[in-house]
């Protein structure tokens, strides 16, 4: 699967921390091809942490979509509009960025429906042992998001030893559900220190 990030440039002051939901119903609402396509995902938007639940966005902050890359294009569109996220967000120009593999990848919040770790765990392997791919897991920290009327509950997780087929995989397909909501999302990742931040 030929899949890529697409960035765009963000600015703005704060969002809320727990955004996913709200940012893929705007999104959706100016790509109306993203809610059906299975293979999208939306990235959580990276900022620093500030008080009451909100993300203060610096100038690095960036709104990232994973992509097939035959709708990367499609996806510029976005260039030039506001979302009404927070205080409103302006975001700027796209910039495509390949996958590369990497022995070690990270997602902030993967979730399979299980409300526990143990459970939580018990998916994780049965989808990757599906899937053929073997790896190390380091399971961190509980996290949980709000969708319309519901809760999600899942936790960041780290998978390390991969080989460099199974790393670009992953990277293309997630693991778990929500992937437009924000979960299930890999990024390349130096230290196994981070799945508990």
């Amino acid at each position: 699967m030929d899949m890529v990030d697409v960035a765009f440039s963000l600015r703005g002051a704060t969002i809320p921390a727990d955004h996913g939901w709200h940012l893929f119903r705007l999104l959706a609402e100016r790509l109306d091809w993203l809610a059906a396509e299975p293979d999208a995902g939306v990235h959580p938007i990276r900022g620093s942490r500030a008080v009451a639940g909100e993300i203060y966005l610096g100038a690095r902050a960036r709104l990232m979509l994973r992509l097939p890359r035959e709708r990367a294009e499609q996806s510029f569109a976005l260039s030039g509009t506001r979302l009404d996220l927070g205080d409103g967000v302006e975001v700027g120009g796209a910039r495509l960025r390949p996958l590369f593999a990497h022995a070690t990848l990270y997602s902030q919040f993967a979730t399979t429906g299980a409300a526990d770790e143990a459970g939580f765990l018990r998916d994780v392997s049965a989808e990757l042992e599906r899937a053929g791919i073997g790896c190390k897991i380091i399971c961190g920290r509980m996290r949980r998001a709000q969708t319309q009327g519901a809760e999600i509950v899942g936790f960041s997780l780290m998978l390390h030893e991969l080989s460099p087929e199974d790393s670009l995989r992953m990277q293309a397909v997630g693991l778990g559900v929500g992937r437009k909501l924000g979960c299930g999302i890999f990024v390349p990742h130096k230290s196994a220190g981070a799945v508990g931040s």
